[in-house]
Parts: C-alpha cells; structure tokens; sequence
C-alpha cells in the first residue's frame, strides 16, 4: 500500500475517533434540564440525547467498540506504513541493522501515530464538546444512535453484564440525577459572580430554596414578644394594647399565652372603639366580636412546613408550641416572608443587630436576639456546635456557657471573645464580640 493510500486511511480513523470521542463527552457532560428545554422548542436530535442518556450501555459501548476497532486499524496501518520508512531513514543515515534500529523505528513510528491520534482524535475534540456539549449532543446523537442499533444484541449482553456485575458490588447503576438544590445553589452563585445575578435575586433564590431545611423558630416571634389580650382584660388595658402595639391580630387567650383562645382582627376592635362601644371581651360573645380559632403546630417542622400548613388550613397566623403543648412562638405570613426575602427586607435590621465598632478594632455588640446564621457569616463559621438547638446570639452562647448567662460572664469560641454586656431575664440582651486573633476567614465582616 502506498504511502498516500496510509496517510488518507490514517486521517479517515483520527476523523471517526474525533467523531466518536466529541459524541462520548457531549453527550455526557450535556445538562438534562437544557436538553429538556430544546425538546420542547423543538430542537432535533434532543429527544435522542435524552434517550441515550437514559440508556447509557448503548451509546458508551459502541463508542468503546468504535474507539478499539480504530486503535487495533490505526496501529495495523500506521506501525506497518511508517516503521519500515523509519528504519530506512535510519539505514540511509548510516546506522547498523540490529535491535537498536529497530527499537528506535518502532518507538518513533508509535508514538508519532500515538500523539497525532491524542491531538487531533481525542483532546481537540473533548476540548470542542465541553464548550457547547447540548448543540453539538443534538447534532451528533442521530449518527451514533444509527451505528449502535445493528449492535443492538451484543450491547443488551454487555449492559446486563455490567448491571449485574454493578449489583454484586452494591453499586446503583443509574443515569443522571434530576437538577439537585445544590446544583441550583452553584448556577446561582456562579451567575451572581458574573454579573449576570442581581445581588438581590441571588440572596432571594438561596432563601426560597433553603426554607426546607430553616426550622420554624428562626422565623418565628419569640413568646416573650407576642402581643396577646386576656378575656378578663378591662377596656383601659385593651385600649393600652391597641395604643401601643400596633397589631394587626392579637392573639386573646385565656389567662396566659400558655392557654390560647383564638385570635381578633386589630380592624374589629378599633371599630368599636370608634363607634364608643366597650372593647371588653366577654366568652360568650367572642364570636360575635369576630374571634377566629388559631393554628397550632409544633416548633419541630421547617418554615417551608409551616407554609404548607397555612395552606391547608387557609390561614396565616399560627402558634408555635414545644414538646409539652409550652408556647414557644407566633408565627404568621408576615414571618414567612421575612424569611424569604431576607437580607432584601432585614438589612437595616440585621445592621442595627450586628454593629462594627468605631473605637476598637475587630470587636462588634451584638444583639441577643440577632440570628446566628448572620454571626456564621460574619466570622466565616461553616458550622457551630449543636446549632440544631438554637437560632440565636442569646441560645449560642448559652449553649457554650452552659449555666444562665448573667452580666460580665464571657466565652471563647474560634479565637472569637464574647462578653455578655446585658441580660434580660434569663435571655442574653447585649454582647460584645472581639476577635482574639485574628480570623483568617473574617470575610464578610462589616
């Protein structure tokens, strides 16, 4: 065989080995939601994609097969053309006819058709799919779902081999998973780094999508804040609560917060007094008054839980009770939505919870009630201990203390100093946070 009928056999493997190598990656590295989304505007070949990626034995067995039959021709063809051209080379150059002529010729020979198959057959290529792996997958899908079919038998033999050899070793054997939330979270991050997401949407998107796993407490109001009125409140009281809280529901219970009734519209009451009617509360006529029973649920759920209970129950305000029926919390859509939006809605209020110092560096007085996933942040904490149990300043600090914080009392965690400055009852009001040495991933600090 002539050297140019080699060379054009050579260059048409290195074109089948290119094509097989740029169907392997694209198809693989192809998203499946974008896949999705060509189907549906009509795009040809992206149903094949999606059928291949479903059934991944057929198409990686005939590109393994394709890409063996090209080696196995490529080095009958190759290593035969030019190794004997190669010794010649050498002959004519004056060296002896022995093992080393013939070691050097063939070494030369396959690794100069190694290297050129690598260049041009593999690396140019899966360079190539990676940059757009959904169009050139549509484009190329149709040819190799044609080549795989007349080996249709020999890859179901192979593909049940596989699966079996797969479940002997407690492998599950599956495609490409659904778009995962932590897929979300880096396409979110990674657009907001680029500019493409606002800061706003990105801090929007994570907060929607990290309600299932925010508990409900951390979106709650604390029991200490709830406003409630008593039945047996008289009129000079009630008209206190409506001058001074301005509520729009107010929870009415029965002696204590502990011994809920229902819960009135701040509108029913302020039309009565405006009409000059008594605001005193009797049991018996709290229907008329337009009291509504309230929602219970337990402070164990998520935010997204308490969401769908308020669905379900077509209301949105709600108690939040512990283990042993103890009112912990309130609840309402308000709340929801703060936890939502988040930073869009609470930065002015996380600033006036967290405020950086202007006379000492490195040191922050923090409010009791301020959200520890907002001190996390701060310090670069990926994770505090037994925070499962507490949403705030006041709980964290509690939980290192391990005793009721009094004034003074203080704790190290993370070379981070905290200082209880004031307390409230039982509860932390005040701390002073300084940083000890410093923190090397202090990056978000303000």
């Amino acid at each position: 065989m002539s050297l140019t009928d080699t060379v054009f056999i050579l260059l048409l493997l290195i074109a089948f080995n290119a094509f097989l190598a740029l169907s392997e990656l694209s198809i693989a590295s192809a998203k499946r939601i974008k896949l999705m989304q060509l189907r549906d505007a009509g795009q040809a070949g992206a149903d094949v994609v999606l059928f291949l990626k479903d059934n991944p034995n057929g198409f990686l067995g005939i590109v393994q097969i394709g890409l063996n039959v090209v080696a196995i021709l490529a080095g009958v063809f190759g290593e035969a053309a030019f190794n004997a051209r190669i010794a010649n080379a050498f002959a004519a150059w004056g060296m002896a006819d022995g093992w080393l002529r013939d070691t050097l010729s063939f070494t030369l020979a396959v690794g100069a058709i190694t290297g050129i198959f690598l260049l041009f057959g593999d690396l140019l290529p899966k360079r190539i799919a990676i940059h757009a792996p959904e169009r050139i997958a549509c484009a190329l899908a149709p040819v190799l779902r044609a080549l795989q079919k007349p080996f249709t038998p020999i890859l179901w033999l192979c593909g049940k081999l596989v699966d079996a050899i797969l479940t002997f070793f407690n492998i599950r054997a599956q495609g490409e998973a659904a778009v995962t939330t932590d897929d979300v979270y880096a396409m979110v991050a990674a657009g907001a780094e680029a500019g493409a997401v606002d800061r706003d949407a990105h801090h929007l998107i994570q907060n929607v999508l990290s309600l299932n796993e925010k508990a409900i407490t951390s979106a709650m109001t604390p029991r200490q804040n709830i406003v409630s009125i008593d039945v047996d409140d008289d009129e000079e009281t009630i008209k206190t609560v409506l001058a001074e809280e301005p509520k729009a529901r107010f929870v009415v219970t029965g002696g204590d917060i502990d011994h809920p009734i229902g819960y009135i519209d701040a509108a029913d009451l302020l039309a009565k007094a405006i009409h000059n009617q008594s605001l005193r509360l009797h049991r018996d006529t709290l229907k008329e008054w337009g009291m509504k029973p309230i929602l219970m649920v337990p402070d164990t759920i998520t935010v997204l839980d308490g969401l769908d209970q308020f669905r379900n129950a077509g209301e949105d305000i709600a108690l939040v009770a512990n283990e042993y029926g103890v009112i912990v919390g309130l609840l309402t859509m308000n709340d929801v939505m703060a936890a939502i939006m988040g930073r869009i809605v609470e930065e002015v209020a996380r600033e006036k919870s967290i405020v950086k110092m202007t006379d000492r560096e490195g040191a922050w007085l923090i409010d009791g009630m301020a959200d520890i996933g907002d001190v996390k942040e701060l310090f670069g904490w990926p994770s505090l201990p037994m925070e499962e149990n507490y949403q705030t300043v006041s709980g964290f600090l509690m939980s290192l203390l391990k005793k009721w914080p009094r004034k003074a009392d203080s704790v190290i965690w993370q070379e981070v100093k905290f200082v209880v400055v004031d307390t409230e009852g039982s509860r932390i009001d005040q701390v002073m946070a300084t940083i000890e040495q410093p923190v090397s991933m202090l990056s978000s600090a303000k």
